[in-house]
């Protein structure tokens, strides 16, 4: 399934080419969640965790999880308009219920220009529907509800995630921020880079990290295996700019998959 989030550099068009690569595991983890693509993409696993210090995202999913009904009946009246995005957008989450937070941050990342979590400005839509499409809500939230059935949710840093989690049996797929990109709520510079990479030598389990293809990733994550490969995203105008992006891996395709 698609899942319910689109995010900028989102992985629905990539999860295709990911998916086959995994290797054989009981155990699913992604330390860098965001839209959670690849998971809900692929098929599920014994063991699976979601993880993300975005506490809005979490929230949401979270909600998804337990209390999807009535986050389907606030999402139904909540109608396309700008008025009402920059009423939430200014709304502090805090002063909202749970259910409230999680109406308001799918609202809001489906409404923003390019599905973006932080600086949201409102997308006027000229030649196509929105994204929010409160007719399609409650399909989509359900299915959501479904596939995170017995799903463990965490909001811990990244490394704390692979120390607690991290067996022979476990897969990682991180798809952290990416290079010189500060669309997100938690940014890395160049030291997080070099911590992240560090940290990768040390698994027992196998990994796929995503970054954006530039010299200086190339170079830090030089000692793992590397695919190159390129990649159309939607935020652009005319949505056909094509990016190099790099798949890095601790083992060598082609062995046993899922």
């Amino acid at each position: 399934m698609t899942g319910p989030l689109s995010y900028i550099g989102g992985k629905n068009r990539l999860a295709k080419t990911i998916i086959p690569l995994i290797p054989e595991h009981q155990t699913y983890v992604e330390p860098f969640s965001g839209g959670a693509q690849v998971f809900f993409h692929k098929e599920p696993s014994k063991v699976e965790v979601l993880n993300d210090l975005d506490l809005e995202l979490m929230n949401f999913f979270r909600i998804c999880q337990n209390h999807y009904q009535e986050l389907v009946r606030y999402l139904e009246f909540m109608t396309v308009s700008r008025k009402w995005f920059d009423m939430l957008r200014k709304t502090p989450a805090e002063t909202l219920t749970d259910v409230q937070r999680a109406a308001r941050f799918v609202y809001l990342q489906k409404l923003a220009y390019a599905g973006r979590v932080r600086a949201q400005t409102y997308a006027g839509h000229v030649v196509q529907k929105p994204s929010y499409r409160a007719e399609n809500l409650p399909d989509v939230i359900a299915a959501t509800h479904a596939r995170l059935n017995n799903v463990q949710l965490e909001s811990l840093p990244y490394e704390r995630i692979l120390e607690v989690y991290d067996r022979r049996e476990t897969f990682f797929y991180l798809d952290p921020p990416y290079w010189g990109k500060p669309f997100y709520h938690f940014n890395f510079e160049a030291e997080d880079f070099r911590v992240l990479a560090e940290r990768l030598r040390g698994v027992q389990g196998r990994f796929i990290l995503s970054l954006n293809d530039v010299p200086e990733v190339r170079q830090i994550f030089s000692t793992f295996t590397i695919k190159p490969l390129e990649v159309s995203y939607s935020a652009t105008k005319d949505g056909s700019r094509r990016h190099r992006e790099l798949l890095i891996m601790n083992f060598t395709p082609g062995a046993e998959v899922i």
